[in-house]
């Protein structure tokens, strides 16, 4: 449950995959294809996982751009259910696609030198400066650390900008996390921009604490106890962008009424009392 550790490595003559794609990882990737957490048993944030790839197989083949499934998927549509980054998260620039279609049509390779790459366009400085999502946690870890501890529930950051807030990550050990776990959240709480609640015993009464999450942008309550009713509380939450609401007890009206958010990008209700309602005769 403890805090991401970021490095940073200097060379004289740094490689392409150092100074132009593994930070394209690292910002876009690497929260949920890291040493944290694995989707699909994929990690992007060291050279030797990119190569040995996902549970699916190799997602880069060296010198087969078309054929390399990381490719495909940052290159779908933003609404595509197989894009990446996915949840709703921001999608890499046509700059970054480009930066690593050109390093796997050279070999993806991870000592080939920049030099080698004189026409790769340079990220714009822009993104660098992207209006931040949450408060700097960093001169807070050691608060961070000791609520992780006294909650069981992991806090980890969302990216390695600073500035982009902490995950609530609970897929570990779902049981651990409960209404009183949530609340004592509290000290923390503008810091907080992703909550991952999915099997835990989190019900309508830990929702008005979600709801004093400022910066609240994804969160996923599948398979938990909330309600239509509980969800209202969530409707003052500016910022929210995504929330999955799989095989709960959230109903039509319910659905509706979230569904009108005007924040609110993405939502997903499969399984739920909604979702059945629907597919009735």
């Amino acid at each position: 449950m403890g805090l991401l550790a970021f490095v940073a490595t200097a060379s004289a003559e740094p490689s392409f995959y150092t100074a132009r794609v593994a930070p394209i990882f690292d910002r876009h990737c690497t929260a949920c294809h890291g040493a944290e957490k694995q989707k699909g048993k994929l990690r992007l944030d060291a050279f030797e996982h990119v190569l040995r790839g996902a549970e699916s197989g190799a997602v880069v083949k060296p010198d087969d751009v078309k054929g390399s499934e990381l490719f495909r998927r940052i290159t779908l549509k933003k609404d595509d259910d197989e894009v990446m980054p996915s949840d709703g998260k921001p999608l890499l620039a046509p700059e970054e696609i480009k930066i690593i279609e050109l390093w796997i049509a050279a070999g993806a390779s991870a000592t080939k030198p920049l030099a080698d790459f004189p026409t790769a366009p340079v990220p714009k400085a822009a993104r660098a400066a992207a209006a931040a999502l949450a408060p700097d946690w960093r001169p807070r870890s050691a608060e961070i650390a000791a609520i992780a501890k006294a909650t069981g529930l992991k806090l980890v950051p969302r990216s390695q900008v600073a500035t982009d807030g902490l995950v609530v990550r609970t897929a570990s050990a779902p049981a651990r996390c409960d209404d009183a776990a949530l609340a004592k959240l509290a000290p923390i709480a503008p810091l907080i921009v992703e909550a991952e609640l999915a099997r835990t015993k989190v019900t309508d009464a830990g929702l008005k604490t979600l709801a004093q999450l400022p910066n609240l942008r994804y969160l996923d309550l599948t398979r938990t106890a909330v309600t239509s009713e509980g969800l209202g509380a969530l409707g003052a939450l500016r910022h929210l962008e995504a929330l999955n609401l799989t095989e709960t007890a959230v109903d039509g009206p319910g659905l509706a009424k979230v569904k009108a958010w005007p924040a609110l990008k993405r939502v997903w209700s499969y399984g739920s009392k909604a979702d059945a309602a629907a597919a009735a005769p």
